[in-house]
């Protein structure tokens, strides 16, 4: 142990020990497993204020704990951190990652702080209850603190010792038998490099040969994307919250939205819309897409920035609930046995083991409405000009593995010259073949046999695929709705949803929204409600037709606007399908007084 934690632990009278009953051998992933964790901020002491109010004693929150919480909502408090870990087991979150400031300014609450956690979690145990288990979010914030306001140099030996001190004082405050581990290692879960000047793959192997050396095995360390140049366990996006999910490999970064209006000394804050839970939802419907199977939740209760999922005064208990759902939906998705992977792009994708791979410069893209379908087009007026879609395929699915598979794509059939998929192949990361347009103005399809595929992410950003409109040669834009993947050749066609619009109306209201679906190969198809609000329903006529029905009532919050998608799914082996997502909009009741006319 670090001696200056030692000394600072004696002078508390705190104790390493374990306080109650402890595991010999802590649970740990087994190969493949999912795992979610959340960013856990224990930096509140309600008694002192502490991260309650601004240096102007002025609100610090955004968002706020629930009332019922409030009075004993403190790092100091055993009691608090035991109801957290039950709120988060509520949520369904496997690890919790305190956020640890290790500095000697910052001692006086991490340390107690982190030690109460531990206690709480032990208490739980006690009592027959598995509660998440504790990983490391290391602030690096704490390194320059504790280099004297200097950023260090990690590349130096005194740099790398007050890297690992950092780690190991952690460590040592966490019995064993709480550790939560990856494959069998401790996790790390690192910040960003912001606060330090210089580092290098040797950093990081110090830190694994002295955890080693210390406790018998290597950290399982995931670090965020900003460290450049060395090679982790898993990296990792800050900034979720705010930009969106994002995902490397097998490490996926989600959160509900973000709010820094009361945050101290940012006059210019930056707000991303929560969207009554539809951002967050759409992140999890992305990540479940994806291939990860590690999760980092940004944030469980950082209320400054209103990145919370935790129980809030603003929104009770639902994020908890929302995150247990869809939580468990992720846990349950497996793509490895999928008969064909498929996207339908649009505004809100629906992507089903295929995913687009990102949305920024060169591969960005819009949507527009085309023929009863929303279609996805490169947008061209980015800089540098974007003329890519990009795809990625569930790795569970295809990863780095030589493939045969065929693609179908559809696309809308306008105009002369033609459009081009490049897929990552054995021999190449951009394999190119041609589609000529016949200018039929109809949304068509076309499949290319792949008998070289590879599906390794070795395109830009990672992705394994992509499509192109030519643009820059035949100056046209040229439009995709849906993409399959499959590994034997399609014997039938997916049917097709067409029509499905935006809709608006003012609570109290019923409305009945008539469906039609068809299948090109004359087959049945079933019609269900794969997403939408507790107001609406769906019913199946049996004969390709439905009637979709909303039911606002006046407890709806009229600034949501919930996503609602509808599913038209064949019967054929395997079964193919068609998606329409599109957006309710509940109107504000308008008051109007009457006019009085005067008499001169």
């Amino acid at each position: 142990m670090n001696r200056r934690l030692g000394l600072f632990i004696l002078s508390l009278g705190l104790l390493l020990l374990p306080v109650g009953p402890a595991q010999t051998t802590p649970p740990s992933r087994t190969a493949g497993a999912k795992l979610v964790a959340a960013y856990y901020f224990y930096w509140y002491n309600v008694y002192t204020g502490q991260h309650f109010v601004d240096p102007d004693h002025t609100d610090a929150l955004t968002d706020h704990p629930p009332d019922a919480y409030l009075s004993t909502y403190s790092w100091t408090e055993v009691a608090w951190h035991r109801r957290e870990l039950l709120d988060m087991m509520a949520a369904q979150v496997d690890i919790v990652l305190p956020v640890y400031w290790g500095s000697d300014q910052e001692t006086y609450w991490s340390v107690p702080g982190l030690q109460n956690l531990a206690t709480a979690e032990q208490q739980l145990i006690g009592e027959g209850i598995t509660p998440p288990r504790i990983g490391m979010f290391y602030d690096t914030t704490a390194l320059q603190q504790q280099n004297g306001g200097v950023k260090p140099d990690l590349t130096t030996p005194a740099g790398q010792a007050l890297f690992y001190d950092l780690i190991a004082d952690f460590y040592h405050l966490v019995p064993s038998s709480l550790w939560a581990q990856v494959d069998g290692r401790p996790l790390v879960w690192l910040y960003t490099s912001e606060y330090v000047t210089a580092y290098d793959q040797s950093t990081f192997s110090y830190v694994a040969q002295q955890f080693q050396a210390d406790f018998g095995v290597t950290p399982y360390i995931v670090r965020e994307a900003s460290w450049l140049g060395v090679t982790t366990d898993g990296a990792y996006y800050w900034g979720v919250a705010l930009n969106g999910p994002m995902t490397v490999g097998h490490v996926g970064s989600i959160g509900p939205g973000y709010d820094e209006t009361a945050v101290y000394g940012r006059p210019d804050p930056r707000v991303r819309d929560r969207e009554c839970g539809e951002f967050y939802v759409d992140g999890w419907e992305t990540i479940a897409s994806s291939g990860a199977t590690l999760v980092g939740i940004e944030t469980w209760n950082e209320f400054h920035e209103g990145t919370d999922i935790a129980p809030s005064r603003e929104y009770s208990t639902t994020y908890v609930a929302l995150t247990a759902q869809n939580v468990a939906r992720w846990k349950a998705t497996d793509y490895g046995s999928a008969p064909p992977v498929w996207l339908d792009l649009g505004r809100s994708p629906y992507a089903p083991g295929l995913r687009p791979a990102f949305n920024f410069p060169d591969g960005a893209w819009l949507v527009t409405g085309l023929a009863g379908r929303q279609g996805a087009y490169p947008d061209h007026t980015t800089s540098p000009p974007s003329y890519f879609i990009y795809l990625d395929v569930n790795d569970a699915f295809i990863s780095a593995s030589p493939s045969e598979v065929w693609v179908t794509v559809e696309y809308y059939d306008r105009g002369t010259g033609g459009w081009v998929l490049e897929y990552d192949s054995t021999g190449n990361p951009y394999t190119t073949l041609a589609v000529a347009l016949q200018n039929t103005g109809q949304w068509q399809r076309h499949t290319f046999h792949l008998t070289d595929a590879y599906f390794g992410g070795r395109q830009n950003n990672g992705a394994d695929l992509r499509l192109s409109d030519n643009a820059w040669w035949d100056g046209q834009a040229d439009y995709f709705g849906r993409v399959w993947i499959a590994t034997s050749a399609p014997g039938h066609q997916a049917p097709d949803l067409l029509g499905l619009t935006d809709v608006g109306l003012w609570p109290g209201q019923v409305l009945d929204i008539p469906i039609s679906a068809s299948d090109p190969d004359g087959g049945p198809v079933a019609l269900t409600l794969d997403r939408g609000p507790s107001f609406a329903s769906l019913t199946d006529h049996g004969d390709g037709t439905g009637t979709l029905r909303l039911t606002p009532d006046a407890t709806v919050a009229p600034a949501c606007a919930p996503r609602l998608r509808v599913l038209a799914t064949d019967a054929g082996s395997p079964a193919l399908a068609d998606a329409a997502t599109i957006q309710v909009t509940i109107y504000q009741h308008a008051v109007f007084l009457p006019l009085v006319a005067r008499s001169p």
